[in-house]
């Protein structure tokens, strides 16, 4: 796991505070949330007014070193340590079965095999994939955990891992054949869980003990003093 120093600490916070201040956002995420992760880190993010946004995974990349992150943000109760599944891909493996090297896939193949399936979608058709055209060398993943009240936030940055098959166990989660999911052989942790209804493909993250914890106070300018503010720096009037 990576963390801040003091100065990213400061403008991670700041980048928030400031977001949540124009009262015409109304979260941080999606792209507001990158583009302040950007800010916190030093590095120039895509504008969207003036290149369209990729769909690749790496939504910030510093180019100079080769790192890219994949950028997410959640709305959870804080507290440390915990838990949380994310959605990292869509996946429909049994539509792209000959494409992923199988003959044919549905529910009643072996759970080893839409597994195997499974990991070729995400990272061979994903991960290295969007890593090689990107240019990226170290894989990573950040997201932000933050209270419902936007007060309280966990910030949680480490690299993306990639698990060979052999390192999981696939299941179904019950008779219906509703749900899939992976736990780690070596300690039983639930890892991947995947529901062939919605395509859906989430990966579970563990957010420990010494995950940098962090709150503020938000508050919202009015929006007639905010826009005579930002329009009078656009004019060269201050």
């Amino acid at each position: 796991m990576y963390s801040l120093n003091d100065e990213e600490k400061k403008r991670l916070a700041e980048g928030i505070r400031a977001a949540f201040a124009i009262p015409f956002i109304d979260d941080v995420e999606d792209f507001i949330w990158e583009a302040i992760f950007a800010y916190a880190k030093g590095i120039e993010t895509t504008d969207p007014l003036k290149n369209i946004r990729s769909k690749r995974l790496f939504d910030v990349i510093d180019k100079e070193r080769k790192i890219g992150w994949s950028v997410k943000a959640v709305q959870r109760a804080i507290y440390l340590p915990c838990d949380h599944e994310v959605v990292i891909q869509r996946a429909d493996i049994f539509k792209k079965a000959i494409r992923l090297g199988f003959d044919s896939l549905s529910s009643d193949s072996p759970t080893e095999d839409l597994g195997a399936a499974l990991l070729k979608h995400w990272y061979v058709e994903k991960v290295n994939k969007d890593a090689q055209i990107q240019e990226v060398e170290d894989k990573r993943v950040c997201i932000l955990l933050k209270s419902p009240d936007r007060k309280k936030y966990v910030y949680f940055e480490d690299k993306l891992i990639e698990y060979h098959n052999e390192e999981l166990k696939w299941d179904w989660t019950d008779i219906s054949k509703t749900g899939l999911q992976a736990r780690r052989r070596s300690d039983n942790a639930l890892i991947f869980r995947w529901y062939p209804n919605q395509k859906q493909f989430f990966e579970r993250f563990v957010f420990p003990e010494t995950a940098y914890e962090f709150s503020i106070e938000p508050e919202r300018l009015v929006a007639s003093d905010m826009v005579a503010l930002l329009l009078a720096k656009l004019e060269g009037k201050l």
